[in-house]
């Protein structure tokens, strides 16, 4: 019988379907949320992610191009080459410092809930 549901052995209580999914309990549903601040970054992380996405079909485009000697538009290929790969890496930081302050607001979070002790 699909999607019966079955006891889980923990102290919660929470409950689980036989599919392996996972139907939390009122007390860890509430343990469970986002925060606004991490809500906020994981914005700015999919922002981040929305932004690069044409740019590396930009960079794959003109990538033939840009070792295309017989062309005449070579120099201003690879200015946009660099450009874009400047752009490129300005996104990444931006993304590893985005990911730095997510790691930062889950462990705050984590030190809210009693899960782990603040660092002295």
């Amino acid at each position: 019988m699909s999607g019966s549901v079955i006891e889980k052995e923990t102290g919660c209580g929470c409950l689980s379907d036989k599919a392996g999914g996972y139907d939390p309990c009122c007390d860890c549903k509430t343990k469970m949320v986002l925060t606004y601040e991490e809500e906020a970054i994981l914005k700015k992380l999919r922002g981040i992610k929305t932004a690069v996405r044409p740019l590396m079909e930009t960079l794959r485009s003109i990538e033939l191009r840009r070792f295309d000697r017989d062309g005449s538009d070579a120099a201003s290929v690879e200015g946009e080459w660099i450009r874009l790969s400047k752009e490129l890496d300005e996104l990444r930081t931006a993304w590893n410092e985005w990911e730095k302050k997510l790691e930062a607001a889950i462990e705050q979070k984590l030190i809210l809930l009693g899960h782990r002790e603040p660092q002295a």
